[in-house]
């Protein structure tokens, strides 16, 4: 595993174009998010797919995000209409990750028969800056595993699962916190998990 440090708020070039090299070969990286230390692989990759599948290694049915950079690309994964637009723009960039009806572009390894996929732009200038020059969103999910191997501190953390990942982004120690996740369906809205983000803007 190759192992480099980030200025998470100015990222530098070099780490940007490294951690996408690693993405376009079908690699996992293992990034800073906004919440938590993120896996992270490139939408449309297999292999890189079934890795973090394993990495994940969970009973229950995986439940993946795709993050973005911003809002204008969402309506190619997901269907969403003005309604939801409008509540995403009020709450995104931040710690929220919205399920919303997933489209055709999304492979279907990642949904496992569900028909929903969550939503993320977090709050963060690297993560906004690895997506944009990777042209497409990232597939990702919090670094840890159904044994309770979570992943906080580059310096002292080294869990199981992190043989398989091929690159680590080394931020500093990131606490592991939850996004709030919001389930959103034709003019409702539902609070399914409160986390980080702020649920009073609802």
């Amino acid at each position: 595993m190759e192992r480099i440090k980030v200025h998470t708020e100015n990222p530098e070039k070099r780490v940007i174009d490294k951690a996408v090299s690693v993405l376009e070969s079908g690699g996992v990286a293992l990034i800073p998010g906004d919440t938590s230390y993120l896996l992270a692989v490139k939408i449309g990759k297999k292999g890189a797919l079934e890795k973090l599948n394993r990495i994940k290694q969970t009973k229950k049915r995986k439940f993946y995000s795709l993050v973005f950079k911003d809002l204008s690309d969402i309506s190619r994964y997901a269907d969403i209409d003005n309604r939801h637009f409008s509540l995403l723009k009020r709450c995104l960039p931040g710690a929220y990750t919205f399920i919303l009806t997933a489209s055709r572009e999304i492979p279907k390894i990642m949904l496992e028969n569900r028909k929903e996929i969550g939503i993320r732009i977090p709050d963060s200038n690297f993560i906004s800056a690895l997506v944009e020059e990777i042209g497409e969103p990232l597939v990702v999910s919090t670094a840890s595993c159904d044994e309770g191997e979570e992943f906080c501190d580059p310096e002292e953390d080294s869990p199981d699962w992190l043989g398989f990942v091929d690159l680590l982004v080394d931020g500093g120690y990131l606490s592991m916190e939850l996004t709030t996740i919001v389930q959103l369906s034709g003019d409702e809205y539902e609070i399914v998990r409160e986390g980080k983000g702020d649920i009073d803007i609802f």
